[in-house]
């Protein structure tokens, strides 16, 4: 994900097609240490496309993914909980009671005379 943050940094950053050396001039400077390999992978991946169609392509694949939020389909009920598990209760813990401290005179200098 680091490396495609780093294309796209590049890419908004004014450079069209971003060599795998300036990926990785900016991932160093960013402090973080690239694998070349995988450098090599993410130019290799986005040469000669438009970041922009790259993103919308994306987008376009992220809608039919499923996050959650609701059931699907396709899932399984959920069980129920049985009778003992619902009988079952964690021990109660006791919060600490506060120590009350005795009100102490405070000399504000004068400041009320």
């Amino acid at each position: 994900m680091k490396y495609v943050a780093a294309y796209a940094l590049l890419v908004l950053g004014g450079t069209n097609q971003p060599t795998e050396a300036q990926v990785t001039q900016l991932l160093k400077e960013a402090g973080v240490e690239p694998v070349a390999a995988d450098v090599k992978q993410v130019v290799d991946a986005l040469k000669g496309k438009s970041l922009a169609d790259v993103i919308n392509e994306g987008s376009k694949q992220l809608t039919s993914l499923s996050v959650g939020g609701g059931a699907s389909q396709n899932s399984a009920p959920v069980a129920q909980a049985t009778p003992a598990a619902q009988t079952t209760q964690a021990p109660k813990v006791e919060a600490p009671k506060k120590v009350e401290e005795p009100e102490e005179d405070v000399d504000m200098g004068g400041l009320f005379d």
